[in-house]
């Protein structure tokens, strides 16, 4: 019988493993790299400020160049795709500044610069590897009531649950569920698979064998919706078979990942992405996107719309969903409460999800920020509620939804806010600003600039005929924008445009 490994052992393991990296990194050959690439993942894994990440991934590009010019391109490839593990790394994206965010063409030089980048990202598919296609379900001119939709996802289907429900609700739909990890271990795609089957596509024209039961479901088909923008879209568009209409969907989360430059997107029918500022950011990564037919749609809220909480409401109470990650800067909502607080004991935040690690010493930099500065707000100010599963009789009683995050997608929970009454407060996330901002998403009126803009309109809040008027405006845009009705029509239409005619 296997023994339990305690944490200490296991941490020490890793401290062992780190040890020799650090040793090794100035060794040449591989063995130089492979520490350059742990010893980077450590110092970012940690949370801290990274100064020589652009030179440990311009050590693993230049290598990746060497293997190139060697004729070995199963090593160029990996170690490509460890510069872009350092690139992308979440730790250099989910602060204040981001370098993608902050100079996109400056941050994509150095990958397209080198040999192996110009390679894989430069290259254009060549014009005779087209992939085959089923021949037309239904018949030039004619529409079908019904639409067969395929859908691919891997393992995350948390988006999809409510909405595919809806779809089948209508009658409209026929849905097929296609779970990528049960294919044979083989067939599935993994990141390295990935970059040697582009490197295949644009040098020799090759594409993968599709797998015998996507093969299958494509012939059933009329559509295929891929969920997420990542590797299994990156996958599919490699393919040597499509299906008659291929539709993707983009989260935020993909937009920070190197797969959306890997997409053929010659094959991309069309494309959904969840709000405006990732439409704008992914068309800026990638301009190629830009040539794909684009609809905005939004999730069906997993909790539904619910009904109009009858309880009182503290309008004094704050309420945050998500905030131990540094992508949600809690440190902006401390700040407002702490200054709220000073004016009136009464005001106070809740914050709903995981909290700080158990541990202060697994605390990265910016967590244990967060932790003194909890430690250092008046007894009663704050309080951590932990993981809950009545966020929305949490919103039925409190007085404000509040975002602050540096970037968001659409930030759900402040949509399940408006959905009970409960007015928003929304940072215009900095990372999305350049692309229209939270007021993209969301009611102008309702976007602050900073900690004193946010803190006034709390304060306006707390007139009883305003906030009335507040809340009911809530509950009306929840309604337009996030009512299953208004949800399904906006993909009914994106997944059946061209269905005719494929």
């Amino acid at each position: 019988m296997d023994l339990p490994v305690s944490p200490d052992v296991g941490r020490l393991a890793q401290d062992l493993i780190l040890a020799g990296s650090r040793a090794a990194r100035h060794a040449p050959g591989p063995v130089g790299g492979l520490g350059t690439y742990f010893c980077a993942l450590d110092e970012l894994s940690s949370g801290q400020e990274s100064p020589h990440w652009e030179r440990n991934r311009d050590i693993l590009l230049a290598r990746a160049d060497r293997s190139l010019s060697r004729g070995r391109i199963p090593s160029a490839v990996r170690w490509f795709d460890k510069a872009l593990r350092i690139a992308y790394h979440p730790t250099l994206h989910q602060g204040a500044t981001s370098p993608l965010i902050d100079d996109t063409d400056e941050f994509l030089r150095p990958l397209r610069a080198c040999r192996t980048g110009r390679l894989l990202l430069e290259t254009p598919v060549p014009e005779d590897a087209v992939p085959r296609c089923p021949a037309p379900r239904v018949p030039d001119g004619e529409e079908s009531d019904t639409v067969r939709l395929l859908v691919i996802a891997q393992q995350n289907w948390t988006f999809l649950r409510p909405l595919l429900d809806a779809l089948r609700e209508t009658g409209r739909f026929e849905i097929l569920e296609f779970e990528v990890d049960g294919l044979p271990v083989g067939d599935r795609p993994d990141r390295e698979s990935i970059l040697r089957a582009r490197y295949d596509l644009v040098v020799e024209g090759h594409r993968i064998p599709t797998p015998d039961r996507l093969v299958d479901a494509y012939e059933w088909a009329d559509v295929a919706f891929v969920e997420w923008g990542h590797h299994i879209l990156s996958w599919i568009t490699m393919l040597d078979m499509v299906p008659r209409r291929l539709v993707a969907r983009y989260h935020r989360f993909e937009a920070f990942t190197p797969f959306p430059l890997l997409h053929d997107h010659s094959v991309i029918d069309r494309l959904l992405h969840v709000s405006p500022p990732i439409r704008g950011l992914v068309e800026t990564v990638v301009p190629a996107s830009a040539g794909v037919p684009t609809d905005i749609v939004g999730n069906l809220l997993s909790r539904g719309l619910g009904a109009v909480s009858e309880t009182s409401r503290d309008t004094k109470v704050l309420v945050q969903v998500g905030w131990n990650r540094e992508i949600k800067d809690v440190l902006f909502s401390l700040e407002l409460i702490e200054r709220l607080h000073r004016e009136d004991g009464a005001f106070r935040l809740k914050l709903v999800g995981p909290g700080l690690p158990d541990r202060t010493s697994d605390d990265t930099p910016y967590q244990r920020a967060v932790r003194d500065r909890l430690a250092a707000l008046p007894a009663g100010a704050v309080e951590q509620l932990g993981v809950r599963r009545d966020v929305p009789e949490i919103f039925g009683a409190a007085g404000v939804v509040l975002s602050s995050s540096y970037g968001e997608g659409t930030h759900e929970s402040v949509m399940e806010g408006l959905a009970t009454g409960c007015p928003a407060v929304v940072r215009d996330w900095p990372h999305a600003i350049d692309h229209g901002g939270a007021a993209s998403v969301y009611r102008r009126e309702w976007v602050v600039p900073d900690v004193e803009s946010a803190a006034h309109r709390i304060r306006e809040l707390q007139d009883r005929d305003r906030y009335a008027e507040e809340s009911g405006a809530a509950r009306e845009w929840a309604v337009r924008h996030r009512s299953p009705e208004a949800v399904v029509a906006g993909y009914d239409g994106a997944l059946r445009a061209g269905v005719a005619s494929s």
